[in-house]
């Protein structure tokens, strides 16, 4: 398979984030053993976060046939450009060349998506990302933290058997049920409950950016957030009796307790816990379920594995569950966002069977977004062609893939990696199986941009 094919082997590498599971325990890590460089060393005492896949300058895919040579300038080389299809006129750079942003010489030639497989023992930092408008401020200011102008809006589907994560504002219902019903409350200063009460007397979104900005500020060593989650720790979900209606389940209640002991445990005292618990939905996603977060959406995953889909952007806002001295302004967050009550229900993606599947073992998202689709595939199939860029990653099993039209194929292991070109059909067959927990076979997931697919299958582009 020649770099000059329209189905090229990639070089990906991973992220080393300590939130990451450790070793082998980690779906990146062991996928990175076929995902980078021939001679990657794998250290089993090592965190692995993230395994990235795109063309973003911080963390570049390149070629596996030439691994001095970034995709991104193979797509601007010869004919290449074509690969990108529709989205090269679609969608600007969003990256400026400015000094010290990463991107000085890798300006063009970029897909309009980031792709990751994400893998979190431990909350990642409560985060949101700017908007367009914002990170153009941003990336005036400070290049180096903000390397790119775009927003970053993002989908993420559960691997394994479940994952847990905080996304989007619950319901004010909820909200108030926390900040009235949660005793250890009543320890914090005069000016946070008076807030509180304001909020709970008129629960809008004005008012809750005001409450929710006055926990932002909590430090990351309160001796509130300690007791609270002794107690929590010690009682169960007694601790949490007198909450009733949507959002509190058995099962809800549970989920609650296991994230203020993962908070115990990894980030004991962080204000973070409350800013999530109290104010944001936790959700619980099931193998192959998905949600979105919106561009301006906070959220902050807690445990699990996912393939996580998203603009391209490395521009990101942190104000909980990572030290003071690291955390960025919170007012600007807290005035960032909408504070818009979304219930998980409203964030869960749909899917269907793929329409440019032949063989109808292709099951694809629909996605509220317009630079980016995901797919996967889990038994033999073909793809028809997309109008724009793909990146295909081998989850599990072994599989012969080649373009439709080429006489020979290439046997793919678990973790390869392979940009798909724009008007490139695909076959992929599976070779030998790998049986899951749930008894299934092989997976390979795909993410692509393509404005001629049913927008009823994918969203619209």
């Amino acid at each position: 398979m020649s770099s000059n094919s329209g189905l090229t082997r990639l070089i990906v590498h991973p992220n080393d984030y300590p939130w990451g599971k450790v070793g082998n325990d980690s779906l990146a890590g062991r996928l990175t053993k076929n995902a980078s460089e021939p001679d990657f060393k794998f250290d089993p005492d090592q965190p692995y976060a993230e395994l990235w896949m795109g063309t973003h300058p911080t963390n570049p895919a390149s070629l596996y046939s030439s691994p001095s040579t970034l995709l991104s300038k193979f797509l601007q080389t010869d004919s290449n450009p074509k690969y990108l299809g529709s989205s090269k006129s679609k969608f600007q750079t969003p990256f400026t060349g400015k000094k010290g942003s990463g991107s000085e010489d890798q300006v063009q030639g970029h897909i309009p998506f980031l792709f990751k497989v994400l893998t979190c023992k431990q909350a990642l930092p409560l985060q949101i990302h700017p908007n367009k408008d914002l990170a153009k401020k941003l990336h005036e200011q400070d290049p180096e933290k903000f390397p790119d102008v775009n927003h970053k809006p993002e989908i993420a589907v559960c691997l394994g058997a479940s994952f847990l994560g905080f996304a989007h504002f619950r319901a004010y219902d909820q909200i108030v049920q926390f900040l009235t019903k949660v005793p250890e409350i009543e320890s914090l200063s005069s000016d946070v409950r008076n807030t509180i009460q304001t909020f709970v007397d008129n629960p809008t979104a004005d008012k809750l950016q005001g409450v929710w900005e006055k926990f932002l500020k909590l430090s990351d060593d309160e001796q509130v957030v300690k007791g609270f989650s002794k107690r929590v720790d010690k009682d169960g979900v007694i601790a949490f009796e007198n909450f009733t209606g949507e959002g509190f389940s058995e099962k809800e209640k549970e989920n609650l307790v296991k994230a203020v002991r993962s908070n115990k445990k990894y980030y004991h005292g962080d204000g973070g816990l409350f800013s999530t618990l109290f104010f944001l939905n936790l959700v619980e996603l099931k193998k192959d379920e998905g949600i979105y977060v919106g561009a301006d959406g906070p959220h902050a995953w807690l445990e699990g594995e996912i393939v996580e889909l998203m603009a391209i952007s490395d521009n990101v806002l942190n104000v909980g569950f990572t030290p003071d001295s690291d955390k960025d302004d919170p007012s600007l967050v807290a005035q960032t966002v909408t504070h818009q009550s979304k219930s998980p229900d409203q964030l869960k993606l749909t899917s269907q069977k793929f329409s440019k599947s032949t063989q109808g073992n292709s099951t694809v998202y629909k996605v509220p977004f317009e630079e980016f689709s995901i797919l996967k595939i889990s038994g033999d199939d073909q793809i028809k062609a997309f109008d724009g860029p793909a990146i295909a990653i081998i989850l599990s099993g072994t599989w012969d893939i080649s373009e439709q039209e080429a006489e020979t194929e290439t046997r793919a292991q678990e973790g390869s990696v392979y940009f798909i070109g724009a008007g490139t059909s695909t076959s992929w067959n599976q070779s030998e199986g790998k049986e899951g927990e749930d008894g299934g076979k092989g997976e390979v997931w795909i993410a692509f941009y393509d404005a001629d697919a049913p927008k009823e299958e994918v969203g619209q582009k």
